[in-house]
């Protein structure tokens, strides 16, 4: 709840040139990313004549790390997928026990116990797992000292930040070992099975093994030992990285491609290039033109949401001046309803689908996707120059001032060309709809971050990936009083009362109906200005099954036609 808490939770990331705010705290050496999703040309072929289904995928960049407590960019985040077997998997969308066999839940959702699966080992084929694999790696994930990138994942479990604080001692927080094959978690709020499809806080370690390597656990073939379907069996650092099967895997039966070869480095015409040449079986989705290229040469395509843009708004403003506007809702709404969201993602979002609400298209439901299940527009996607006008009157009115004392705002932003370039064009949106002048600021990440973690902006671009099941835990929790902080100068308690009752929620059907809740208000109230649904996807040669997409793509079941 403090504002450290906060600044570590709050990330900024790089997607088609843009920082976004879900990977802030590593701008230095990991800041910039790219989002992946599934794609394929005319029939897959085998690395060699043998019977060896084997497949080549393009990412752009090297994971540095498959340290479950140090994940940080795009392909660890699905590899690790690969590698390891949590609690529970998600396979083609539904929720099957991985480590698992059997699970139940307190009537508040708050309390689960896990019963093992008997005869579960690391990829050795020796080496048993029990609970208390997972209860170290819960432990080692949230240790004080060690100050993990993803510690914060660790927070669910009641007392877990307390811990991490240096607040309660381990045997507070809400996890422990009943007997070999059972484990119990208590968390702070209530759960759902796609909680524990996270490999940072329910996937196990070998303590014994882990600990002989310290900070170098993850960071070669050698010094890993995971128990998922697949091995990192080569990685050549910034080059490529091989998987095999896992013969020992409880699954292995269901494992359907014997190798995968991944090659970091692809991006843009580079992947593009290497698809032609019958050097990679996928690629990450680049340009229009460059989907284009590969489509026109046959190759199919998987798209799916990844992320949101955003103009972030300072509530309490740069200065006390712009806070006394940008702490009105109908100067937010006018300046919301001004922008053509449109118009920007058809000259200089490209990457992105006009935004009309919070939630993205491709978001969960209970049993579909959310906006088909709670139909809602949040604002329209085209620009309303009369209702901006409207709302623009309205706040003038409710402050006592007149147009011409409306003061001057600044856009702020990470120096890329293209971040530029978006401001650019939304400071012509305001200026010609509504008379209101801007400033463009753009910045280094180093002083983006600060400034923007310091509340020195009015509006700053930047934006969010999204989360499952919902953006209450991350994203959304940013609004709340109890995380107050000059991020976002923000306080509402009809907020946080719809907050508070969303993230109780003992069913996920009923967090879904609250979660709606607290959608419709952050949109009437405009707390923050959604631009653009970015994709992510893969480009791929026609004939693979098996992969699957949410907020990235799961390669698990990866198959293709004989």
């Amino acid at each position: 709840g403090s504002e450290m808490c906060i600044r570590d939770r709050i990330k900024a990331k790089q997607h088609n040139g843009e920082m976004e705010e879900s990977d802030m705290r590593k701008y230095a050496a990991m800041g910039l990313t790219a989002v992946l999703a599934a794609a394929s040309f005319p029939a897959a072929v085998l690395a060699d004549e043998a019977d060896v289904k084997s497949v080549r995928i393009g990412a752009p960049y090297d994971p540095v790390t498959m340290d479950y407590a140090e994940l940080k960019v795009d392909p660890a985040t699905y590899i690790d997928t690969l590698i390891s077997d949590t609690l529970i998997r998600s396979k083609q969308g539904e929720y099957i026990g991985g480590a698992a066999e059997s699970w139940e839940t307190s009537e508040d959702g708050k309390t689960w116990t896990f019963k093992l699966k008997e005869g579960l080992t690391y990829s050795d084929g020796e080496t048993p797992i029990t609970s208390e694999d997972f209860v170290y790696a819960a432990k080692r994930l949230i240790d004080p000292e060690a100050g993990h990138y993803n510690a914060e994942n660790g927070y669910i479990l009641e007392n877990g930040e307390e811990y991490y604080a240096g607040e309660c001692e381990w045997d507070e927080v809400g996890i422990k070992a009943v007997d070999d094959l059972t484990i119990e978690y208590t968390f702070k709020n209530p759960q759902y099975e796609s909680t524990f499809t996270s490999t940072s806080l329910f996937a196990p370690l070998e303590e014994s093994f882990v600990d002989s390597l310290g900070t170098e656990y993850g960071s070669s073939a050698d010094k890993i030992l995971t128990n998922g379907p697949f091995i990192v069996s080569d990685w050549v650092s910034d080059s490529t990285m091989t998987l095999v099967k896992n013969e020992n895997y409880w699954d292995a039966d269901s494992i359907n491609m014997d190798e995968m070869d991944f090659k970091f480095n692809v991006t843009g015409d580079t992947g593009v290039d290497m698809m032609l040449a019958d050097e990679l079986d996928f690629v990450p989705n680049g340009s229009a033109m460059q989907q284009q290229t590969l489509t026109d040469a046959g190759f199919e395509s998987s798209k799916y949401t990844t992320s949101y843009h955003c103009l972030n708004i300072n509530h309490a403003g740069k200065t006390e001046e712009t806070g006394l506007f940008l702490g009105n809702a109908n100067f937010r709404k006018a300046v919301s309803y001004a922008i053509d969201r449109t118009a920007l993602c058809a000259s200089v979002m490209t990457g992105d689908e006009p935004a009309n609400r919070l939630t993205a298209p491709s978001e969960a439901g209970v049993t579909g996707t959310f906006d088909e299940e709670f139909e809602y527009e949040g604002w329209p996607a085209s620009a309303d120059v009369e209702k901006a006008q409207e709302y623009l009157n309205a706040a003038l009115d409710e402050l006592g001032k007149t147009a011409d004392e409306i003061p001057t705002f600044e856009l702020h932003c990470y120096e890329s060309q293209g971040s530029i370039d978006v401001l650019a064009a939304v400071q012509d949106m305001l200026k010609k709809n509504l008379g209101i002048e801007t400033t463009i600021n753009s910045q280094t990440i180093q002083v983006m971050v600060s400034n923007a973690m310091s509340g020195d902006y009015d509006f700053w671009y930047g934006g969010n990936s999204l989360e499952i099941p919902d953006a209450l835990s991350g994203f959304l929790s940013s609004y709340t009083s109890s995380n107050q902080s000059a991020l976002r100068g923000y306080s509402n308690e009809e907020y946080d009362k719809l907050y508070d009752e969303a993230l109780a929620s003992p069913t996920i059907e009923e967090r879904k109906a609250n979660y709606f809740e607290v959608e419709k208000f952050f949109c009437d109230n405009t707390l923050n200005l959604i631009l653009g649904w970015a994709d992510g996807g893969f480009q791929y040669k026609s004939g693979y099954t098996g992969f699957y997409n949410t907020v990235e793509t799961d390669f698990t079941y990866l198959d293709f036609a004989e």
